[in-house]
């Protein structure tokens, strides 16, 4: 544990230096359409029917009210400089907006749980009441960033099951969500994340410190507030660490010892807070962000799968950008630098995207934002934008490819320089050490920091360190360009001199100066490798995605009672499916496909207390050819005929490239500040509450050992 608690506190720290110093994105002129000014009216309260004083920031157009009013709901302090989630650009182009600061964080009283039951109705209660404020028009929609994402999702679908006849919100714009916290990132593959929700964890709480925004004008308010934010430390971010690093001896402790059950576990605390398991009660037009290097994007995709919703209504535009930063490769906000996909359709800022998306439905410009290509994803490898009407993208067949003992001949620095191939060899295996320090000189450092620590350059764009501790598998050069999309599943079957391990499986784009570009990855704790035969449906909950009769994204339980009934490793193969989250890529000529297994990845992940017991020391076998036929199924695109990417819809027109153009349809160019904020010297306060939240975490867990 000091070890864990070493390696976390210095993350935590260096995270909250890095928040030191940048500044925000200044205003500039140059508008196509009407920028209104606007007034701030701070601290505005709003009650919940369960006590809870709510502070919310108003920004109301100073002329064109009542009018729609956009609403964020955020835990990073509403008006705070760290995370500033209120975006000038609505009120600028006349829209009022309601920052809130969510229950037990910022301004606001109560205890914070993270997406709880008793914040996910308070969407309900601040949608209402921004409906009927004396500027709104009664017409609602939901924007913001990460966690202002997440909680657009559950919004609706509390307002659903509320009030379905009766829901002011008439669009969302949610950039980089999450579909399901267990798999997409908290433990996906079983394994802790000791990467982002540490940091995140320490944000959160850091930023509580602060005092309220209202304090002198409600000190009453403001002292019930901070006494509660420190109490909540205590009683939910602590044990739920706490529990979770126990892994499976959870179960040891008494039952008065166990705060979160099971905890390391899928259940239904995971189940309530994850916007993909109501899915289907979201009825209103919703523009995803995601992104192909987010922390969540294994989710972002299976979103937009779930959503029962017409072409027009239904978009995302999935990039190649980190969690902090999902505006990147875009047009500017100014119209300038303009980008376009390969099809030639325009791809303006998340800023002006989110407005016309707005403009259309809740003030029903006619702008074509409905007709925007219904799925633009960056090609990673030919760093291009392309249009498509599904994800994965139309002709997409997936093939395995084999892994083989035969050398490669890529100059890969792993064990083994083994090869892919098309089609199965002869029996082989070959040996990895039990290595869970891997990881740490990669892009998987910077990805699952959300891209605030940067690695050495050569780490970020080269995982050849990172593969020197596994086995590699490398293709032949290509002769030509093979275009990849979708998720991908590895399909290993393997031994151990231990009961359990971790095997990470990581894709990555070979150059042919020798240069292996880490594209994306997947991993799986082996005592969690149950997975599901049924077939899903559009939602992706209790059953596996099958296509092509292949279970690209294998369902596994992750509960205690699948982990009990898996068998443990032993000498003989076992057959394990590993989900490796999806990606856009287009492997050029004379490039390489690697696959690379390796046992850690870290700091993304660590094993909790149970799985390090189960695994030290271990020496895995990776069998391959014969009766064990290791292998990755790949998404190749086929070439197909041209057609719209709104599949029966027409492009947008007006545009000399059929795409989307500010004179044609609307779209506003002005330069303002980003959506979601910078980071700032705030973050000093980031560091402090992340080295008292690691010591109270250090200081349960050692109770919780002696009490067990």
């Amino acid at each position: 544990m000091r070890r864990i608690g070493f390696f976390l506190t210095l993350g935590l720290f260096a995270f909250g230096l890095l928040g030191i110093g940048a500044s925000a994105a200044t205003s500039a002129s140059g508008t196509t359409d009407p920028v209104t000014t606007y007034s701030i009216t701070h601290d505005v309260r709003i009650g919940t029917p369960d006590g809870i004083s709510l502070d919310s920031d108003e920004y109301v157009p100073d002329s064109g009210c009542p009018c729609p009013v956009i609403v964020i709901q955020t835990p990073y302090r509403k008006s705070g400089q760290v995370v500033g989630e209120g975006n000038t650009y609505y009120p600028s182009h006349g829209y009022a907006e309601i920052v809130v600061d969510v229950r037990g964080t910022g301004s606001s009283t109560g205890y914070w749980d993270s997406f709880g039951q008793d914040e996910q109705k308070d969407g309900v209660t601040i949608v209402n009441w921004a409906a009927h404020r004396p500027f709104s028009n009664g017409k609602i929609g939901l924007a913001g960033v990460s966690y202002s994402a997440i909680n657009q999702f559950l919004t609706v679908e509390q307002l659903q099951a509320a009030q379905p006849n009766n829901n002011p919100v008439k669009a969302i714009f949610p950039i980089v969500p999450m579909s399901d916290p267990y798999r997409d990132v908290v433990f996906s593959g079983g394994n802790t994340d000791t990467g982002f929700i540490p940091l995140w964890l320490g944000l959160v709480n850091g930023l509580n410190a602060i005092p309220a925004d209202d304090a002198q004008a409600q000190p009453a308010i403001a002292l019930n507030a901070e006494s509660q934010h420190l109490m909540d430390i205590a009683q939910f971010a602590v044990p739920a660490v706490g529990d979770a690093f126990l892994g499976s001896y959870e179960h040891m402790l008494p039952a008065q010892a166990q705060t979160f059950p099971d905890q390391a576990y899928d259940g239904p605390y995971y189940r309530d807070v994850a916007p993909l398991n109501h899915i289907e009660n979201v009825h209103v037009p919703t523009f995803i962000v995601g992104g192909e290097y987010d922390i969540f994007q294994r989710g972002e995709p299976l979103l937009y799968r779930g959503l029962d919703l017409p072409s027009s209504q239904k978009k995302i535009l999935y990039g190649p950008w980190y969690h902090g930063s999902p505006t990147a490769n875009l047009t500017a906000d100014d119209g300038t630098s303009p980008v376009t996909d390969q099809q030639g359709h325009l791809i303006p800022s998340t800023n002006n995207l989110s407005l016309a998306w707005f403009d259309h439905w809740l003030k029903g410009f006619d702008n074509g934002i409905q007709k925007f290509p219904t799925v633009e994803t960056y090609q990673l490898g030919r760093n291009a934008w392309s249009a498509d009407s599904s994800f994965p993208a139309k002709g997409t067949e997936y093939t395995p490819w084999y892994l083989d003992g035969a050398a490669s001949g890529s100059g890969a620095q792993a064990l083994l320089d083994g090869s892919l191939t098309q089609a199965a060899g002869a029996s082989g295996s070959t040996q990895i050490p039990w290595q869970p320090l891997t990881g740490a000189c990669s892009r998987s450092t910077t990805q699952w920091t959300a891209g605030i620590v940067k690695t050495l350059p050569q780490c970020e764009t080269d995982n050849s360190i990172a593969e020197q501790s596994g086995a590699s598998f490398t293709s032949a050069k290509f002769p030509s360009d093979y275009t990849v999309s979708g998720p991908l599943m590895a399909d290993l079957w393997v031994s151990s001199t231990r009961a359990d391990t971790e095997l990470t499986a990581t894709l990555t784009d070979v150059r042919p100066d020798g240069t292996s570009d880490r594209v994306t990855a997947g991993s799986l704790i082996a005592s969690m490798g149950q997975t599901s035969t049924k077939h899903c449906g559009a939602k992706v909950i209790d059953c596996s995605l099958y296509i092509d009769g292949i279970p690209v994204v294998p369902w596994h339980p992750y509960t205690y009672d699948s982990q009990q009934a898996q068998p443990p490793l032993s000498s003989q193969p076992t057959e394990l499916k590993i989900e490796i989250f999806p990606t856009s890529l287009v492997l050029q000529k004379d490039h390489r496909l690697r696959l690379s297994i390796t046992t850690g990845d870290l700091p993304h992940q660590g094993p909790n207390l149970s799985t390090l017991t189960n695994s030290l020391g271990g020496v895995d076998t990776i069998y391959f050819g014969g009766s064990t036929p290791s292998s990755v199924y790949i998404g190749q695109v086929r070439p197909q005929q041209p057609e719209s990417a709104e599949g029966n819809s027409a492009g947008v027109s007006g545009s000399a490239t059929g795409g989307v153009q500010a004179a044609s349809t609307g779209l506003p160019f002005t330069a303002t500040e980003q959506v979601g904020g910078q980071w700032t010297r705030d973050g000093l306060v980031i560091a402090i509450g992340s080295l008292l939240l690691m010591l109270a975490v250090i200081a349960a867990t050692r109770r919780g050992r002696r009490r067990s």
